[in-house]
């Protein structure tokens, strides 16, 4: 159940390369967070595209669009979901998507994702605050399933 929030510059994606990014950032959260194969479990992964307006995007206080398109994540789950080899996957995969996401693109394209791991109990889910069982219950991760086996 991530929030997937991805910042890119404005203008640098149509309404076609935002499915795109969207659809295989989801793919990447279902295949590292162990979500079943279940279109409603799928459901629950949120991504939300942000677009900076131009100016606002600079390096070393210098804008450097005409070199290069850079996107940036961040990745909220419940502490735990995640370990290292899951995340390292997670970002090869998600920088795979914003590259997908942008065929024919001749500008050098990086991406930074951070990862924003919530500890237990300080997640609020319509009115109630959850730990990483009440995740691992609804978003079914296979590999978290022992916490909510026998309640």
């Amino acid at each position: 159940m991530p929030i997937m929030t991805i910042k890119a510059p404005a203008g640098v994606l149509n309404a076609e390369s935002k499915a795109s990014l969207s659809r295989n950032l989801v793919a990447a959260a279902v295949e590292c967070e162990q979500i079943p194969d279940d279109p409603k479990k799928h459901a629950l992964c949120m991504v939300m595209i942000e677009e900076g307006t131009a100016g606002n995007w600079t390096f070393g206080g210098n804008d450097l669009s005409d070199m290069l398109v850079s996107f940036v994540g961040t990745v909220t789950v419940a502490k735990g979901v995640f370990n290292e080899q899951s995340r390292a996957r997670f970002v090869d995969l998600a920088h795979t998507a914003v590259v997908n996401a942008l065929p024919g693109e001749t500008r050098r394209i990086t991406s930074s994702f951070l990862f924003n791991e919530v500890e237990d109990r300080m997640w609020g889910v319509s009115g109630k605050l959850w730990g990483l069982r009440e995740h691992a219950a609804v978003s079914g991760y296979r590999h978290l399933q022992h916490l909510v086996a026998g309640h």
